[in-house]
């Protein structure tokens, strides 16, 4: 599969088979991730591969933070879903930011933000082409976010979490989203 093909047929999976993923095929994975284009070649990534009874502690300290924010009218999102997802799946890689902002101004702390979001994107696009390319479905999921503290002290770090993906063999084939047309968000200037 070429990368326009992978780019044309991913998806975003949220039922998944239980058939376990080989290790190398994960290690392989986070390689071809690891190629990914970063602001000054900072590489600013850390991953976290999750599964068995670690993925399962880890979603019950997410799943408390669900029951909490609903007994107290919070809102959630589709955290709801997102659990689900990430339980079906056998394989869920948390996405860390490992590099510090901390001592910079604050223009230039807000610009390394937005600069080390946009290497962090590359990677997780990265990992998702790549994963559809390998025959494998993937879910891109920020909901964790509301369980950053539960989920940073679960795999004991104190980088910067932004985003989870659940990994497995697809269980689903969504049809496409819909999607605007590059000529609606797309102006040339001459």
């Amino acid at each position: 599969m070429n990368v326009i093909e992978a780019i044309e047929t991913r998806r975003s999976i949220r039922r998944f088979k239980p058939d376990p993923i080989e290790r190398t095929v994960i290690e392989k994975l986070l390689e071809i991730t690891t190629l990914a284009p970063s602001a000054k070649n900072e590489q600013p990534w850390r991953f976290v591969v999750v599964e068995g009874m670690a993925k399962e502690e880890l979603l019950e300290r997410v799943d408390g933070v669900l029951q909490n924010a609903i007994a107290n009218n919070w809102p959630t999102g589709s955290l709801r879903g997102s659990l689900q997802a990430m339980r079906q799946a056998p394989v869920l890689i948390l996405v860390f930011n490992s590099v510090s902002r901390s001592g910079l101004s604050e223009r230039f702390e807000y610009a390394k933000f937005l600069v080390d979001t946009q290497s962090l994107g590359a990677a997780i696009q990265t990992m998702l082409l790549a994963a559809q390319s390998m025959g494998l479905g993937t879910l891109w999921i920020c909901d964790v976010l509301y369980a950053t503290q539960e989920i940073c002290s679960c795999v004991d770090t104190n980088d910067e979490l932004v985003a989870a993906v659940s990994i497995g063999l697809p269980a689903e084939s969504p049809l496409p989203r819909p999607r605007k047309a590059w000529s609606e968000v797309t102006t040339f200037l001459d």
